[in-house]
């Protein structure tokens, strides 16, 4: 399950019918699983910042912007020091 803690209205997703909003969200997951795909809640779509709160783990997700949800505090491979 997950819960939308707090959103952040970007704008619109010009060039569709109906209008799509592009949202910037906090949002809290019992799992991993549970993440929300990027555009899973209806009229909207998540946007690159987008984080989310895995209450089991106690891990934090950020959305980047090919639409997935990356682990924070990891290094990109090939991102080295």
């Amino acid at each position: 399950m997950y819960k939308i803690r707090k959103t952040e209205f970007i704008g619109f997703k010009r060039g569709v019918t109906p209008a799509v909003n592009l949202v910037r969200a906090q949002i809290d997951c019992d799992t991993v699983s549970d993440i929300p795909a990027y555009d899973a809640i209806s009229g909207s779509e998540l946007i690159i910042g987008s984080l989310a709160w895995v209450i089991s783990t106690g891990d934090i997700y950020g959305l980047n912007s090919s639409h997935e949800w990356v682990k924070q505090g990891e290094a990109e491979e090939g991102g080295g020091e």
